[in-house]
């Protein structure tokens, strides 16, 4: 009989989660993607969404939430031997946003993530700007800014019931990060 994997389990209640405050409407589910890389042989899960009640789509902060697992965990889990110390799947959470003032805004992040999560995640940010041809304009106005929550940790299905805590954060952080930038001009 099938077995699903670990990283099928958890996908299917995360999911479930997240439709399921789409459905409260709290939040909008924008794109999701389930891929099987069969070059590298790993698994992506990716669920995108924004508040729902974001009055404004082009200035909404958007998040991600990504579920990944790879060949040695698959690998071990099908064959029931012990390729990998412990079998299971990683989750990272993005966030992505524009801001304006660089090291002001970023440092107002870290602190407002920092203090949703617990000092929990490693939380790094990339900030970019896309100049157009033609039409460069330094310095710029604004910056694209990616913000990433990694646990740098595998979890498996007894970290079922943290999901929901997790989303509930997301959707937390995702309402701060939003809030921030509604003040912009």
């Amino acid at each position: 009989m099938f077995h699903p994997l670990v990283f099928d389990n958890i996908r299917v209640v995360l999911e479930g989660g997240v439709y399921d405050r789409d459905f409260e409407g709290a939040i909008t589910i924008t794109d999701r993607s389930d891929v099987m890389d069969m070059a590298t042989f790993q698994r992506l899960f990716q669920i995108d969404f924004e508040l729902a009640a974001a009055t404004n789509r082009e200035r909404a902060v958007k998040a991600r939430m990504q579920l990944r697992t790879g060949l040695a965990d698959i690998a071990a889990e099908q064959l029931e031997q012990p390729l990998t110390d412990h079998i299971g799947c990683t989750i990272c959470i993005h966030f992505f946003t524009v801001i304006q003032e660089v090291t002001d805004e970023v440092q107002r992040i870290a602190v407002l993530l920092n203090d949703i999560w617990g000092q929990r995640p490693y939380i790094t940010q990339t900030v970019s700007v896309r100049l157009e041809e033609k039409r460069i304009e330094w310095p710029p106005q604004s910056y694209l800014n990616q913000i990433t929550l990694d646990f740098h940790r595998k979890i498996d299905e007894g970290n079922i019931d943290d999901l929901r805590d997790l989303i509930d954060h997301t959707v937390q952080s995702l309402a701060s990060l939003q809030a921030i930038r509604d003040l912009q001009k």
